[in-house]
């Protein structure tokens, strides 16, 4: 006979209840008959008989705050459960002094299966009720007494010693009476704490130890999975977080989480306490350390989690305070704003699938698997339940994204804007913002945004329902977890009409009905069938549970069906509207006034989890409810009744740029969750769980270069007393650039929209030209050969063949040039014109016969110059702001916005950057991005921040986790930088002043100390520096410096005037 293989589960305990002790017994009890009065005298007798299997049996008792559930060894036999609510009797048995006597006027009996060996409950519950019409004291004693409650179900416990009994007895005698008075029992957390047998020797304890331990306390907390709360212990060492269950039901010893396993920890919010106070947990994601790549057997195991919900909020913030000083890297999801950005734009790129990046917005947004009551919300994308064929590429086939489940048929919308009317939850709106009568707008046409807010104010919502519920998600899951459902109900299924049966009916009910708005579980888009089939044999009080009726389309088959559902959500379709039904569920149409014009509102108390998180302020309808509200009332309303994700984005969602096709069978961890999915991806994303980088990289090596500067011939010069600075005659130009085309001529680009080239002669004549380019101001240019590309505010890009310009004797104007035009390709004698850019460009380099440009527009374009023409080879799309400077080299794109966000791209790869580097500055005036350069060994930015230059070995990004803690900077004591020029040999040159002294400074990186310092006394506030990039030591010419007036300076390495 099979016996004690059965294991206790705590989904049992009801809604509230503390699971408080347990212990080994003998059962004595004629159930399920019930004892009479004229039948005690029987019922005495037979429980001296030890020989009658059906009256004694062994098992254990556990205690609950509500109930005593007996456990038979036998599992064959069912489980009986004794509400206390239902017990009018407990006292010590008269027949034994080891027993405890309780009568008890209702049993729940629960039968148990045995599946996959773990204890399963899959058919309702059996509840016996006796006729019981006397009534007996609980407080007094004797046998008088108990036939007074007679009729009813009788049961004797009997424990191994007399202390064991006197002591539960105690425990069962307190529990009835707080049942009866609605009171509290405190006593359900064990005192020991966690056991420091369970550390390794090897480990050091830092949070958590054994009350036991000098200087350390306890930290207990819950376990939540699903609908379970387990209680135990935490404790967190050097090496591992541990979690050891309060009372132990497992044959594991406690449960434990390597440190350099865990991927990502989560800060969550699980709902409201009884007395009114906000529950406070944390979910930890781990990789298993016993599954290495090469022996992946069961999919399943793909990660470990728990989630612990904390008794109190500052035992939580100490662990995360000791945890972000261990595992820093592990906050990075959900506390970097740069993370989120990143992925959005992954999921932009066409690199992250829709399944997962939804699954990344409900993480951040404080959604969890583990928390039933906050549980992933997906969109239904299919409207088409009823043909034989499924045609993706017909948009008939798909379900508007852009509005809600509710508001997608009219006359629904109709009726309930109709029937929600009128009602508000609250009147306590400021007088200021009151609407008078006369305008209230009607909610059938138009609402202007008064109104809006007013109605946001009062409470107005539309659904009586919300669209992701605990009775929604166990509605799905029946054939996965009834044990949820049975919980839920009371011991039994939901009925029958209103049990998950048919795909088709189940939408047509979301579509039409008046009750239901919800949208879908990540399940409906895995590839796991188990929801869908009975394959645990459930029966319900109607009879065997089917498996799902598919829709026709799926031919009656699961994984078809799963995986036509994915390709629909992976669809170009639901790709370029899915920014849609972000905004309503994630976004800023989730709530506040733009929720209301939406169609999208629902009960104000829905909201409490962006309010908690700050997202959202609390309207007054929400202040209302939560001031005359029952702290209880409040808290079933947030565990039951759903609740929304919290906000994320405050403006609309950026749509996809790029569409790929989706093939399921083409990658194992496509049903996997985002963090597996970017973790077994890492050749794309270049991050593993042994080190997440700042910003995600492809799998290349960058090595350092070798490229010749001319900075440090400058320098070199200085301090040989080398170097003329010579003023040069003003230009009568408000300039923006300047730059050399040749070892003899340098150019300035003029504010006007004029190029001013100066060709230095060798007779120490200096010829000037001025040639009008476009209209509208010059910003930038970079030289390419026999080519001048130079940028506009425009937008365009003007190729000038400036050696022609500096023979041609005639001069230029918009009357003889009919290519000048504002737009468009244009070509003459000496230009070719090109629109680049929607807005102004503020920065351009070339590099290996290709111009790439950077601009307002928050773009960068690259172009293959040619003899003739211009082609575009790469588009680098939506950076973290307008560009302020870029640089190419060797196959390195580095881009800094002016934000203050640096970003180095592989040119071949524009979908995802290598690295990303945030600039903190509290003001925004004096962190200026002057440049940015990719030098031999560095990356350099240049800023008017108090620490002007700051610069990163280019070796650190192959094998460094992060580049944050290996920033180098240079120290500029007393300068006010103005303008700049970083150079490819490692060195960079600062303009501005000293001491209010216009002063040329040139930094040597390697040593990072000042190599030169050259006084240019002659020009007041130098910001434009460029050195002479054709200069060598047979030339004289080495630099330009000039200000935006139009002075300038030259710098010469010889003592006669050029």
């Amino acid at each position: 006979m099979l016996s004690t293989v059965r294991s206790f589960d705590l989904v049992l305990l009801e809604e509230g209840e503390e699971y408080v002790s347990d212990a080994a017994c003998n059962a004595l009890s004629t159930f399920p008959s019930q004892v009479s009065q004229s039948g005690w005298t029987k019922f005495v007798e037979s429980t001296s008989d030890a020989q009658n299997p059906s009256l004694h049996r062994k098992g254990r008792i556990r205690i609950g705050t509500k109930s005593l559930i007996f456990e038979p060894d036998l599992i064959d036999m069912p489980i009986l459960k004794l509400q206390f609510q239902h017990i009018n009797k407990i006292c010590e048995s008269f027949q034994d002094s080891c027993g405890v006597f309780v009568s008890c006027k209702q049993v729940t009996s629960i039968p148990t299966a045995i599946y996959n060996g773990k204890s399963r409950f899959i058919s309702p519950y059996s509840v016996y009720v006796a006729k019981n019409d006397g009534s007996a004291s609980p407080k007094a004693d004797g046998e008088a007494n108990i036939l007074k409650c007679l009729p009813s179900f009788c049961f004797i416990f009997i424990f191994s010693t007399v202390d064991i009994q006197k002591q539960l007895l105690k425990k069962f005698k307190k529990l009835l009476e707080l049942s009866q008075t609605n009171g509290e029992y405190h006593d359900t957390i064990p005192k020991t704490g966690f056991s420091y047998t369970l550390i390794p020797s090897r480990e050091k304890l830092l949070l958590g130890g054994p009350a036991a331990l000098h200087g350390s306390e306890p930290i207990y907390c819950w376990r939540l999975k699903r609908m379970v709360r387990h209680g135990g212990f935490t404790a967190l060492t050097d090496s591992a977080l541990y979690f050891q269950p309060s009372p132990n039901f497992s044959r594991k010893l406690c449960k434990r989480m390597a440190l350099d396993r865990i991927l990502h920890i989560f800060k969550r919010d699980t709902g409201l306490t009884m007395t009114g106070e906000c529950s406070t947990a944390l979910e930890v994601v781990s990789l298993p350390e016993d599954l290495s790549d090469s022996c992946e057997k069961v999919f399943r195991k793909q990660y470990r989690c728990i989630y612990l919900e904390f008794k109190r909020e500052s035992d939580r913030e100490s662990l995360v305070a000791i945890l972000r000083t261990l595992v820093p890297r592990a906050f990075h999801a959900i506390e970097s704003k740069q993370f989120r950005q990143e992925m959005t734009q992954l999921w932009r790129l066409g690199v992250l699938p829709n399944f997962q990046y939804l699954d990344f917005l409900n993480c951040v947004a404080g959604r969890s698997r583990y928390d039933i009551s906050h549980y992933p919300v997906f969109p239904w994308v299919i409207s088409d339940y009823k043909s034989s064929y499924l045609n993706l590429m017909d948009p008939k086939t798909f379900r508007d994204l852009s509005k809600p489940m509710g508001a997608l048929n009219d006359e629904r919308l109709a009726l309930l804007k109709q029937r929600m009317k009128g009602i508000k939850v609250s009147e306590d709106i400021p007088v200021a913002k009151k609407t008078a009568d006369k305008h209230r707008c009607d909610l059938e046409g138009y609402i202007c945004d008064d109104c809006l807010q007013e109605l946001w104010d009062e409470g107005f919502y539309l659904y009586g329902s919300h669209y992701s519920t605990p009775a929604l998600i166990v509605f799905f899951l029946i054939r996965l977890l009834p044990e949820c459902q049975l919980r839920l109900y009371g011991g039994r299924f939901d009925a029958a009409a209103r049990t998950f049966r048919n795909v088709r009916e189940t939408f047509e009910n979301t579509y039409g009905g008046h009750s239901s708005f919800f949208e879908l579980i990540p399940e409906f888009y895995e590839s796991c069938e188990g929801f869908l089939r009975n394959s645990l044999n459930i029966t319900t009080q109607d009879g065997r549970l089917g498996d799902v009726e598919l829709p026709q389309w799926a031919h009656n088959s699961p994984s078809l069906f799963l995986k036509l559902m994915r390709s629909a959500l992976e669809s170009e379709h639901v790709s370029r509207n899915l920014p849609g039904w972000i905004d309503l569920i994630f976004g800023y149409k989730q709530a506040g006034p733009k929720s209301v014009s939406s169609d999208n509102a629902f009960h104000p108390l829905t909201y409490l989890p962006s309010i908690h998180a700050g997202k959202l302020k609390p309207s007054a309808a929400v202040a209302s409810l939560l001031r005359t509200m029952e702290p209880q009332a409040v808290s079933v309303q947030v565990r039951e009744f759903g609740q929304s994700p919290i906000i994320l984005f405050d403006t609309p969602h950026p749509r996809r740029l790029v569409y790929p096709k989706w093939v399921p069978e083409s990658d194992a961890y496509a049903s996997a969750p985002w963090f597996i999915y970017l973790e077994k991806h890492s050749e794309l994303f270049g991050k593993s769980a042994s080190g997440q980088s700042e910003g995600f990289r492809f799998n290349r090596t960058i090595v350092p270069s070798s490229g010749t500067g001319h900075l440090k011939q400058v320098a070199e010069l200085s301090t040989s007393n080398g170097i003329n600075v010579v003023k040069m005659d003003d230009l009568n130009h408000r300039i923006n650039f300047v730059g050399f085309a040749d070892a003899d001529v340098s150019y300035y680009l003029a504010n006007d929209g004029n190029l001013i080239l100066q060709h230095h002669g060798e007779n120490t004549s200096v010829l000037r030209k001025t040639v009008p380019i476009e209209r509208n101001s010059l910003t930038c240019a970079v030289t390419s050969g026999d080519l001048l590309c130079i940028c506009s505010k425009s937008g365009n890009v003007t190729l000038c063949r400036w050696r022609e310009i500096v023979k041609d004797a005639f001069p230029i104007s918009y009357e003889q040039e009919p290519f000048l035009h504002p737009v468009g390709r244009d070509v003459g004698k000496h230009f070719f014109r090109l629109e680049v850019h929607n807005d102004s460009i503020t920065c351009a380099d070339y590099d290996n016969g290709v111009l790439t440009t950077g601009g307002m527009d928050e773009t960068i374009n690259r172009y293959e110059i040619t003899n003739c023409d211009a082609r575009m080879v790469g588009v680098f799309d939506e950076q973290n702001g307008p560009l302020a400077a870029l640089s190419c080299k060797s196959g390195l794109l580095l881009s800094a916005s002016m934000g203050g966000s640096l970003t180095l791209w592989d040119i071949r790869t524009p979908q995802t950057p290598i690295w990303i580097h945030e600039a903190c500055s509290t003001s925004r005036q004096h962190s200026q991005i002057l440049s940015c350069c990719i030098s031999n060994h560095y990356l350099q930015i240049v800023s008017r921040s108090e620490s002007p230059v700051m610069f990163w070995d280019i070796r650190m990004l192959n094998s460094l986790n992060s580049t944050a803690g290996f920033t180098k900077q240079l120290e500029t004591p007393s300068m006010s930088v103005l303008g700049c020029h970083c150079d490819p040999g490692d060195c960079v040159a600062l303009v501005g002043t000293v001491n209010n002294e216009p002063t040329l400074s040139i930094y040597d990186l390697h040593t990072r100390k000042n190599a030169s310092n050259i006084s240019l006394s002659n020009i007041k506030h130098p910001t434009l520096f460029q050195v002479n990039p054709f200069s060598s030591h047979s030339n004289s010419l080495e630099a330009i410096v000039a200000n935006t007036l139009g002075e300038s300076l030259l710098l010469s390495s010889t003592k006669s005037i050029v």
